[in-house]
């Protein structure tokens, strides 16, 4: 009986151990759904994500192994990663004008990622919640 106990002690302790050494990387596989778009150009954020409302009720980011996709419009592409998890590389197909975006990530954890894209006068940050 002791030994079943250790046993049960030392399989949770492993998964926990596993379970919270997740890289950026494998913590960034999934499918996310933006949140909010946020630009300090717009005194008015609420203004924003009404401009952006379709892409907000409507927009899903599915990041699988190095490929990307998303609905509007649809489009591929493939992204990388620093190995710090503080850049993201996403290059779209050439359906996307701007064919390769650099981003800041701010937060990466399991449900949230927030990102920063700084172009020449301002910065755009989108939020992103993860869906299960």
């Amino acid at each position: 009986m002791k030994q079943i106990k250790l046993l049960s002690v030392f399989t949770i302790l492993l998964v926990f151990i596993f379970s919270c050494n997740k890289t950026p990387q494998d913590k960034i596989l999934g499918k996310w759904d933006i949140e909010k778009i946020e630009n300090p150009f717009f005194d008015d954020s609420e203004a924003l994500n009404n401009m952006n409302k379709d892409v907000l009720d409507n927009e899903i980011f599915n990041f699988s192994d190095k490929e990307i996709s998303k609905k509007i419009p649809a489009t591929e592409g493939t992204w990388e990663m620093d190995e710090a998890g503080t850049k993201l590389i996403i290059k779209w197909d050439e359906t996307d004008k701007d064919q390769q975006h650099t981003y800041d990530i701010k937060t990466l954890t399991e449900d949230s990622l927030i990102i920063v894209e700084d172009f020449e006068e301002f910065t755009v940050t989108t939020t992103f919640s993860k869906i299960k």
